[in-house]
């Protein structure tokens, strides 16, 4: 009842890694979710999927995500999030 997310965020872990980038990524996809985004945090970098995309785009640096133009971006630092993360 409340709509189609604009946004989808999963943080990957060992048990369920292939389920999230297959199963449910196509699924968010064909439902029209605007943005997946799926966190591997021992890659340390974020897949970024759109419903038309048959690969993701790989962002390891600075993430930036703006559904809305006329409002200012959300940026994240990646590293300074895994550095983190990791304790480092």
């Amino acid at each position: 009842e409340a709509g189609i997310p604009v946004l989808v965020v999963e943080v990957l872990s060992p048990g369920t890694a292939r389920y999230d980038r297959v199963t449910k990524r196509r699924r968010y996809q064909r439902s029209g979710v605007a943005t997946y985004w799926i966190v591997d945090t021992d890659a340390r970098l974020v897949e970024v999927w759109v419903p038309a995309d048959d690969s993701p785009l790989i962002i390891d640096e600075r993430l930036a995500w703006q559904p809305d133009p006329t409002i200012a971006p959300l940026q994240i630092d990646l590293a300074e999030v895994f550095r983190e993360i990791w304790g480092e």
